[in-house]
């Protein structure tokens, strides 16, 4: 008995010492290579999150930027066209003002030679009239007369 306690002994301090001490240190290498790694993926996971996180706000902060330009642009586009709306209105206005100078310009010459022929006329019709009735003083007289009259006529009198 007292042999089959040695030998006994024996083969458990050589599977102690071969078996279980390498199988303990390779059991606890392997956990704290599991535990290592679940750590890893750990941190994998929270970067993941983190990266996801970012690209999100990335996103938000593109989406309001690109808005943002697009809202300047529509103010823009809108202060453009009040200033070619406005600059148009002054040109036909500037248009307007000159064709109704030029209007009046003409509404003046049109009675200047009005009043010229009125003037040739009436001398003309006199003159043929009182050729025979008149002598020659009294007849430039009454011309000069008319004349005079017609001359300081403001346009739109009653002659």
């Amino acid at each position: 008995m007292i042999a089959q306690l040695i030998n006994f002994s024996i083969v458990v301090f050589v599977l102690w010492f071969f078996v279980f001490k390498p199988l303990g240190a390779k059991m606890t290498e392997r956990t704290k290579t599991i535990e290592k790694s679940l750590e890893e993926a750990k941190a994998i996971a929270a970067n993941l999150q983190q990266s996801e996180e970012k690209k999100l706000a990335a996103i938000r902060a593109a989406q309001e930027q690109g808005q943002q330009l697009i809202n300047e642009a529509r103010q823009l586009a809108d202060s453009e066209r009040q200033k070619s709306l406005a600059a148009t209105q002054s040109e036909v206005k500037k248009i307007v003002e000159a064709g109704k100078v030029q209007l009046n310009q003409e509404k003046q010459n049109a009675i200047l030679a009005v009043k010229k022929e009125a003037a040739d006329l009436v001398v003309a019709a006199t003159k043929k009239v009182l050729t025979d009735i008149i002598t020659q003083p009294i007849d430039e007289k009454l011309v000069a007369q008319s004349l005079a009259k017609i001359k300081t006529a403001k346009p739109g009198e009653a002659e």
